[in-house]
Formats: C-alpha cells, sequence, structure tokens
C-alpha cells in the first residue's frame, strides 16, 4: 500500500512540474499562476500546496529543473576564452527570466537545501574552481585569491550582471540592449578581478 501511495504522490508531483513547464515556457516564471497549473494538472489547489508551501518553493523546484539541464555539461574553464564563454553561458541562465534573480536570491543558502539551487550553484562555483586553479597555475589567471574564492566572486559577478539584466526601470522594448549591457558589465568586471596586469 504504501508503494502504491508513494507512486502516486510521486506522479502527482510529476503532474504539477510538468504543467508548471508547459506555463513557464509559454508565460515565463512571472507568468505562472497556481490556479493554472493544477488546472492544467488535474488536481486540486490543496494538493498543489501539499507538495509545495507556496509558489515561490513551486518556482525555485522549476528553475532548479531549468539551470540544472541548462547547465549540466559545464566544463571547468581552460583558457581566457572558454571562462568567458562560461561565464557569458550562466549569465544569460540567470537572466533569461524576471524571476530567476529574485529566485536565486531568495533560495540561496540553506533557504535554498532540498530544491536543487544551491546544489546547482555549488557545481558551477566548482567546476569554476577546478579551471580557474588550472589556469593560475599557468600564470592565465592572477594569483590574488584561491580558486574557490575567485569562482566565488565570478558567480556573485554573473549574479549581479544578471540581476542589472532585469532592471524594472528600462522600457521592455529595451531589454536585449540592456542585456548586452550588463553582459558587457560582467566581462569588465571580470577582466578587472581575474585577469593578470601585464
Amino acid at each position: 500500500m504504501t508503494r502504491k501511495v508513494q507512486a502516486r504522490t510521486l506522479a502527482t508531483r510529476d503532474r504539477l512540474l510538468a504543467a508548471g513547464r508547459e506555463i513557464a515556457q509559454a508565460f515565463g516564471l512571472a507568468g505562472l499562476r497556481t490556479d493554472e497549473v493544477v488546472l492544467r494538472a488535474g488536481t486540486a489547489k490543496g494538493t498543489f500546496f501539499a507538495h509545495f508551501p507556496d509558489r515561490d518553493h513551486f518556482l525555485a523546484a522549476l528553475l532548479a529543473e531549468s539551470l540544472t539541464a541548462d547547465l549540466a555539461d559545464l566544463a571547468p574553464p581552460t583558457d581566457r576564452d572558454t571562462l568567458c564563454a562560461t561565464l557569458d553561458r550562466v549569465f544569460l541562465a540567470f537572466a533569461a527570466d524576471a524571476e530567476t534573480v529574485a529566485l536565486l536570491a531568495r533560495f540561496s543558502g540553506s533557504a535554498g537545501v532540498g530544491l536543487g539551487l544551491d546544489l546547482m550553484i555549488c557545481a558551477v562555483i566548482d567546476r569554476l574552481a577546478l579551471g580557474l586553479g588550472a589556469m593560475q597555475a599557468q600564470g592565465l589567471v592572477a594569483n590574488r585569491a584561491p580558486p574557490q574564492v575567485l569562482a566565488e566572486a565570478l558567480v556573485a559577478l554573473v549574479f549581479h550582471a544578471a540581476a542589472s539584466a532585469q532592471c524594472p526601470v528600462v522600457a521592455q522594448g529595451d531589454r536585449q540592449a540592456v542585456r548586452a549591457r550588463a553582459g558587457q558589465l560582467l566581462r569588465d568586471m571580470t577582466e578587472a578581478l581575474i585577469w593578470p596586469k601585464v
């Protein structure tokens, strides 16, 4: 009996997440409404809240799933070009949806435990640190701090640039220009932080 209940519970959670993915794909995370999720999943609202304490936890679960898929094959950078490409890729993933930055801020650290966002961010930091350590050994990256600290700083810079890309004071029509400026900001901050002075 317990296995049937567990299987049914997991199937219901999967249906809720699948409905959420469909809605988020069509309207973004900000456009996702709990009523629409339960309608598409064929469940009751109470069932939704039995699986997720609130809408933000549901969005965080969807975001963790999406970012993990987008960044799963991220390799440690080996040179300046691959580091810049890696940072651009993480930046674009973080800046893809207006809700992403807010969710990452809310569910960072201990608040994100169990949702997958914490593990995804740690994996990105670890891959960056691995590459930065090798690059430091070759003299390609300034030796101002240990690779793990530099990796943490770079992810903070990515987060800052992604937040800049979501600046609410800019008109919707300028969104691509804002994202381009934020991407340039990330490259400039990276330049100042890690490249050796010549």
